[in-house]
């Protein structure tokens, strides 16, 4: 066995002997309660990784009146070296 689940055990056997059967009981419930979460959210992200197709991805963000660059939106900066853009 992995050693941090034998360190999980040995927590979980120490709760019992120390706090009661009670608190015991609910440790174990919101331990599988926190490794189901765990799962869900790793089974989730994967299914979003193969739902995306590989490309460019674009993120947009509001323009606002201070933003440096809100009225030539759409073209690479000075120098960046992209010419694609100019016309």
């Amino acid at each position: 066995m992995d050693e941090a689940v034998l360190a999980l055990l040995g927590t979980l056997s120490e709760i019992e002997r120390e706090l009661g059967s009670k608190v015991y009981e609910a440790a174990v419930e919101r331990a599988r309660i926190a490794v189901a979460a765990e799962v869900m959210v790793e089974a989730e992200r994967r299914a979003l990784a193969r739902r995306r197709q590989a490309g460019n991805v674009v993120f947009l963000r509001p323009a606002s009146p201070s933003s440096p660059g809100t009225k030539d939106r759409g073209r690479p900066p000075e120098g960046s070296g992209d010419q694609s853009l100019e016309t």
